[in-house]
């Protein structure tokens, strides 16, 4: 019997360590969230990463990490194979804007899939606000005419720091 009431008492122990355990991760998770917003605020306001600045040299790295363009690629080209036969009928994007968009679409995944050529970390900041964004032009119907501006700024921000 003392062998069981010492079980009980390690399991008692283990699970609000456990539950500290996970508390302390997702606080680390919103934390991590947090520092990428600012750095990324940062990075639109036009600040330079430099190794004085060690998260925004650590956000901007990030950002232009073939990994991450690589994702936002394959967002781009999912989006524009789901223009001919979409998978899900309710899947809330803006279909007509998009058609009507659909060459500025290839040229951001063709630029970004380009790992030969470098990308400026805003110009990924802009890509991925644009795709991502519930209540942005790729899902607003109200907002189809921002489309495609929102998509040249975003190509043209992809080569900002680079012709400077």
């Amino acid at each position: 019997m003392k062998s069981l009431r010492g079980s009980e008492t390690n399991l008692l122990m283990l699970v609000p360590r456990t539950i500290a355990a996970r508390v302390r991760a997702s606080l680390k998770r919103q934390a991590l969230r947090g520092e990428r917003e600012t750095a990324d605020e940062w990075l639109l306001w036009g600040a330079v990463p430099r190794a004085s600045s060690p998260l925004l040299a650590w956000r901007a790295e990030e950002l232009i990490s073939r990994r991450n363009r690589m994702t936002l690629a394959r967002c781009v080209r999912r989006f524009l194979a789901e223009l001919g036969d979409p998978r899900c009928r309710a899947y809330a994007v803006n279909r007509p804007a998009m058609r009507a968009h659909s060459r500025a679409l290839l040229q951001l995944a063709v630029r970004l899939e380009a790992a030969d050529r470098p990308v400026s970390p805003a110009g990924i900041v802009l890509t991925q606000r644009l795709l991502r964004d519930g209540a942005g032009p790729f899902f607003d119907p109200d907002r189809a005419d921002e489309l495609g501006p929102a998509l040249h700024v975003a190509l043209d921000a992809l080569e900002q720091d680079l012709k400077e």
